[in-house]
């Protein structure tokens, strides 16, 4: 990376730029004014305005949409026009002149306090300030483990995947001073929106919560920005920050071993254009494939002698599905934008739903994002950055981990919910099922759950009640709604258990992906221990981000108990993970050590306190959804328990105490050999 492209992600700094007055001025007008006030401290420093106006500005936009979501008796307060008015005369006054001063920078700890519980129009625990610095864009990642050396040339990392986590890595391995190469099986960037290419295909996480923290984008154009708009953030990232060089394309790795006298990791990478392999070494792997990229399919019989066009929704191929008799057979999210996109041009469309999903309204935060809105996160300082922190919060613990965490008392009495905070989440999910169908109608009746909200992933309507929603498309009469159970493929279409043929012309798989931790590549570590007899039985444990036992200098991102199953995205993870995976490497170069191992005792140690916490989740207590966070044996393998926070707070500097670490003196030897 250019020492250019480095200080664009490792320093805090916006640019000053002088403004049009008319252009602010006529934005402005649209903007929160919680934000118009922050902003103006940053651009004039004067932190008297935050005494002057805090009272002054009304409950913000973030809490209002959280007021709605709860539906809580008191009602927000609305801003002062004089004193918005008096805001937007100081920031044009200030942005529009030639000699501005120092924008202010908030690495105050005390005074990012008070304008983050401005910004959220209520107290935000001091817990959070630092996970909310970084993650707002504020501070870049930090350094945990102090750097004193530059990491040796023979401690290269191989990154498995170039979607989101392994692009994180790679920015990270270069800041770092990492040689580093990436391996992705595709034959693009992007990961999971490289392969997802349905109709309606879109991020179901708002995109100002899903990017990543040290590479805010101004530029979405959606609320929830479809798969193509992603996947072009994610290249411009790549870009930007000069990886092309680094990425190997259709190079799937397919076997990895440890070369314990050597400390060095052999990787067998296969290229299904060529068909050919190649032996590629690294002293250290991360990897950031992600767990679900295998299409799964119900298991049903004859599939094979269906007579007209099938495809599954992450192997889309172009169909023309105009005036056709469409099946659909699954409603999770990919299920959902499918029949949203489709049901207004198929002439009759056959839903197949297997278990009914808590299917959250869009009224929240949808749609496209104003021309005004996409002006002001490009143009007024630090707008970008608070509006990341209003999302965050939004979408984080605060909201999230009570919905997930039961109330015994609460439960004797309450069937469908474990706890008021879950009972008010599906309230407003059974809101929307009545207000679109009736409540005593047989297609509410089909669709609401039998299992607390959050039990299984919600899912959001990608519309409203109207053309381009999921529930407008269940209600059209082209459209059917089957709850019974397939029974097998014949080549005119599906038969039910209950013996009805439903003739179709074309069936759409939206019945999701095989969960899979690293379970197709085979990797053997020290001993000639191999990681799928570690992990047998669908049963995998690891500690913290993705380190296990007798696997040195490997580290796992989208391993078990990482994925963030009450708030937030994948993106959180993503550099939670990735961090604390450089921490523990960097700890190699300071000991001029070769290799890192996660001792027994504190894997061990850390997963039984995991279980713990596990007790009192949603998912331990209420069995009766049909989730892929739980494996055949009941096992809770997917979700973390911990808030995102706490998480967080665990994986900013490994304990050295629970790692073994191996002298370099006989790598050195070798080399000079």
């Amino acid at each position: 990376m250019s020492d250019a492209s480095a200080r664009s992600r490792m320093t805090h700094h916006v640019q000053r730029a002088v403004l049009s007055e008319d252009e602010l001025r006529h934005h402005l007008r649209a903007a929160d004014p919680v934000l118009v006030l922050l902003c103006a401290v940053h651009v004039t420093g004067d932190l008297s305005l935050l005494d002057r106006y805090a009272d002054q500005v009304g409950t913000s936009e973030i809490m209002r949409l959280r007021m709605q979501w709860s539906k809580q008796a008191a009602g927000p307060t609305e801003a002062s026009p004089e004193a918005v008015a008096q805001l937007v005369d100081l920031v044009c006054s200030t942005l529009t002149s030639d000699d501005q001063p120092e924008y202010l920078i908030v690495d105050d700890r005390a005074l990012f306090a008070r304008m983050a519980d401005i910004a959220a129009s209520m107290h935000v625990d001091a817990k959070y300030h630092e996970m909310y610095l970084e993650q707002s864009g504020f501070l870049p990642d930090q350094r945990a483990v102090p750097p004193t050396r530059t990491p040796p040339e023979r401690l290269n990392l191989a990154i498995l995947g170039a979607g989101m986590t392994g692009l994180d890595a790679a920015v990270k391995a270069s800041d770092r001073g990492f040689d580093f190469d990436v391996f992705e099986k595709e034959a693009g960037l992007g990961g999971v929106w490289w392969m997802q290419k349905y109709p309606g295909v879109a991020v179901d996480t708002a995109a100002m919560f899903y990017s990543l923290s040290w590479e805010l984008s101004p530029n979405w154009t959606q609320f929830f920005p479809v798969g193509d708009e992603y996947r072009t953030y994610l290249a411009a990232l790549a870009e930007k920050y000069e990886l092309l060089d680094h990425l190997h394309f259709n190079s799937e790795v397919t076997r990895m071993e440890w070369i314990e006298s050597e400390h060095i990791w052999e990787l067998t990478i296969f290229d299904p254009i060529e068909h050919t392999t190649r032996l590629e070494r690294a002293a250290a792997v991360l990897t950031g494939a992600g767990h679900l990229n295998r299409p799964k399919y119900p298991d049903v019989s004859g599939r094979e002698t269906f007579a007209g066009e099938q495809v599954h929704t992450s192997r889309w191929r172009d169909i023309d599905l105009d005036g056709k008799r469409v099946a659909v057979v699954g409603v999770g999210a990919a299920g959902i934008q499918v029949i949203a996109a489709i049901a207004g041009k198929v002439d009759q469309l056959t839903v197949f739903q297997r278990q009914a999903h808590w299917v959250i309204p869009s009224f929240l935060v949808s749609g496209a994002v104003s021309d005004s809105e996409r002006w002001l996160r490009r143009n007024l300082p630090y707008y970008l950055h608070w509006s990341r922190f209003q999302a965050f919060w939004l979408n984080g613990d605060e909201t999230g981990y009570p919905i997930m965490r039961v109330d015994r008392e609460w439960m004797k009495t309450h069937p469908t919910s474990i706890s008021a905070e879950n009972h008010s989440a599906m309230q407003m999910c059974l809101r929307y099922i009545n207000d679109s169908f009736g409540e005593e109608s047989e297609l509410a009746r089909k669709l609401t759950p039998d299992f607390a909200f959050g039990a299984k992933r919600a899912i959001r309507d990608p519309g409203d009640f109207a053309p381009g929603g999921y529930y407008y498309a269940l209600s059209q009469p082209n459209t059917e709604l089957v709850t019974d159970s397939l029974a097998r493929v014949v080549p005119e279409g599906i038969v039910t258990a209950d013996g009805t043929l439903y003739e179709v012309d074309v069936i759409i798989w939206a019945t999701g992906m095989t969960l899979d931790y690293l379970s197709t590549i085979e990797i053997i570590g020290r001993d000639g221990v191999r990681l799928s007899d570690v992990w047998a039985d669908n049963n995998p444990r690891s500690y913290l981000g993705g380190t296990v036992p007798r696997f040195p200098n490997l580290f796992i991102n989208d391993g078990p108990n990482t994925g963030v199953g009450h708030a937030g995205g994948h993106n959180f993870m993503t550099e939670t993970v990735d961090h604390y995976a450089f921490e523990c490497l960097q700890l190699l170069v300071e000991h001029d050590a070769s290799a890192i191992e996660v001792s027994q005792e504190a894997h061990d140690a850390f997963n039984a306190r995991l279980e713990e916490v596990m007790l009192d989740s949603i998912w331990a207590n209420d069995r009766r959804a049909d989730t892929y966070y739980r494996n055949q044996a009941g096992r809770i393998i997917m979700p973390t328990p911990w808030r995102l926070v706490e998480y967080w707070q665990m994986s900013q500097r490994p304990d050295e105490a629970g790692f073994i670490l191996s002298s370099a003196d006989r790598i050195a030897e070798l080399v000079d050999e």
